[in-house]
């Protein structure tokens, strides 16, 4: 439980469950609305697994957990703009244990989603290969910190959000998708630290696949070793879409 909130990636923001008995009034008018589908009922299950390098490297705790996401309903901002409420589940030998609350929208330019209060543009529309953009601009990146496994890092650092594919036909587990857009978010390395971060979205059904490495280290004095090697501080993560089952 120590590190529950790396699996599922930050914390919790609370919203009032009072806005779950509008009528749901989402259209799928936007651009690239297929690839970040939001409809009241929309269900997705997640296979994640992490690696947590605590330490200095001298602790590696390898979990393996299943999530499960759920548009439960949506509510106004003061802007008026409508946002989905992500009810967020952690498998346990008992069932579905809710864990946290995120949210998400998009427009005819962007998608969005919230996690921990923080505010990423996960897509920008028309989808199209090379097309780059910032992806973290709602947030100051550079001077975010989040802490893993009671190490600070700040894990924001150069990102530049680009598309590398687009409508490209993929496996990701079991499962086959015909059109997949490709997100490099960051991939930038130097002696001391790695940064990688990829989403992959498929149409139709929206996030598929996510793989984050974010990691550190002081062992610069021994350059042949592979960053699993001489990680000393930080995390990688693979998530993977087993089901979706849209309303």
């Amino acid at each position: 439980m120590k590190y529950l909130f790396l699996i599922l990636l930050f914390t919790v923001v609370f919203i009032s469950n009072s806005c779950l008995e509008k009528t749901d009034p989402y259209t799928k008018n936007y651009s690239g609305s297929e690839y970040f589908p939001l409809e009241v009922g929309n269900t997705w299950i997640y296979e994640v697994d992490s690696i947590i390098y605590d330490n200095k490297g001298s602790k590696i705790d390898t979990i393996k957990n299943i999530v499960k996401e759920v548009v439960s309903g949506y509510y106004e901002d003061n802007l008026g703009a409508t946002n989905f409420i992500i009810k967020r589940y952690n498998k346990s030998s008992t069932g579905w244990n809710i864990s946290d609350t995120w949210a998400a929208y998009g427009d005819n330019k962007q998608a969005i989603r919230v996690e921990d209060n923080l505010k990423f543009i996960k897509l920008v529309f028309p989808i199209k290969k090379d097309i780059s953009w910032d992806g973290n601009e709602y947030f100051d990146a550079e001077n975010t910190i989040i802490n893993i496994a009671g190490e600070p890092i700040k894990m924001y650092d150069n990102w530049t959000y680009r598309y590398t594919s687009t409508d490209q036909a993929e496996d990701i587990g079991e499962n086959h998708y015909e059109n997949v857009a490709t997100i490099v978010q960051v991939d930038y390395e130097n002696s001391i630290q790695k940064r990688y971060s990829i989403e992959k979205y498929a149409k139709g059904t929206g996030l598929i696949y996510k793989n984050m490495i974010i990691l550190n280290t002081q062992k610069i004095d021994q350059p042949n070793l592979s960053w699993e090697e001489k990680a000393e501080e930080g995390f990688i993560l693979t998530q993977k879409l087993i089901s979706f089952t849209k309303q």
